[in-house]
């Protein structure tokens, strides 16, 4: 057998991996969306509005909002206006918040543009919106260029990895280089803690309480983050269980998209760097090697004693990561 078919057979059983997770997923009450009660949700006043203002203090960025379509765009944006565009895209559940530290480190040198993804923090959210990967790369590509963005250096968290990948691929002009950071897409050769309660019609990401919430940092951020991870649940968590009619809602696009997520990473012509916590619970480290088999030229680098969550635990770490892959990057292109 050449290395062609060994490929192609491989491909083929990922693919049915991914179908398989899809059908788990559908089998359980996590699929019984009450679109009635999502149509009615509203944002509402959270402790966590109270600590927002601080964390953008933190990043040192200024908040703007963008149309883009039917949705309003809330986005962060600043650091050094000659320095290159860096885009960072928060992960399911998330916001821009999660990464103010990292923006902290990043914009002295880059200008920095940090959007909440349509239905998540800030930005809008429609009951009879479309948030597949592909979607959301489309509104990306569509406000990158409503601000007058040629081309810039794409990160992606978890979720927003895989919106990074669909946006690589769709619209590679866009696109100088590409980290994919723990990144959804691919299935990884073991189960992860979050695909195993998944299975079991529990989603970890979507709680609703403040157990509920400890739990998801903890599975989120290495264990020795747990006492950040208090302090993040404390504030988090009535936001966190409000939203969840719209965060299983969106899940739900999530689920549907992966199969077109991988199906697109053999377009992906940007340089790619994977970058994954060899501790995280949420998407298992070994996804990183069937991303780095999809995607052509594609490095992995794996921090030891983080999660899921790299920006966060470790900031300073993730900084100087990126900052030499794009310094790398940039002397080759």
């Amino acid at each position: 057998m050449n290395a062609v078919n060994e490929i192609a057979i491989e491909n083929t059983a990922m693919l049915a991996e991914l179908d398989t997770m899809r059908d788990r997923y559908l089998a359980t009450p996590l699929a019984d969306i009450d679109k009635a009660r999502v149509a009615r949700w509203k944002p509402k006043a959270s402790l966590w509005q109270r600590l927002q203002p601080l964390m953008n203090v933190q990043a040192g960025l200024k908040r703007r909002v963008q149309q883009v379509g039917d949705h309003n765009i809330c986005y962060w944006a600043g650091g050094n206006s000659a320095g290159p565009v860096v885009v960072l895209l928060h992960g399911f559940g998330s916001s821009k918040e999660n990464w103010s530290y990292l923006a902290a480190k990043l914009r002295r040198d880059n200008y920095l543009l940090v959007p909440d993804l349509a239905g998540f923090g800030d930005s809008d959210f429609h009951a009879e919106g479309d948030y597949r990967m592909a979607a959301q790369a489309d509104r990306i590509a569509v406000w990158l260029q409503a601000l007058g963005v040629d081309k810039a250096h794409i990160a992606g968290s978890s979720m927003g990895g895989a919106i990074a990948a669909q946006l690589a691929s769709r619209h590679s002009h866009l696109v100088q280089t590409l980290c994919l950071m723990n990144s959804a897409g691919v299935p990884g050769r073991h189960l992860s803690q979050l695909e195993s309660g998944l299975a079991a019609g529990v989603n970890y990401l979507s709680p609703t309480s403040r157990g509920d919430t400890w739990r998801v940092f903890a599975i989120a951020l290495h264990r020795r983050q747990r006492i950040f991870g208090m302090i993040l649940s404390f504030f988090m968590a009535g936001a966190m269980s409000h939203r969840k009619p719209v965060n299983d809602f969106i899940f739900s696009h999530l689920v549907d998209s992966l199969k077109d997520t991988f199906l697109s990473l053999a377009q992906i012509s940007a340089p790619t760097l994977v970058l994954w916590g060899d501790s995280d619970q949420v998407l298992d480290v070994t996804c990183a090697d069937q991303f780095c088999e999809q995607i052509d030229g594609a490095k992995a680098m794996i921090l030891p004693a983080v999660g899921h969550l790299p920006m966060l635990e470790e900031p300073g770490l993730t900084a100087r990561v990126l900052g030499d892959f794009w310094k790398a990057r940039t002397r080759v292109v």
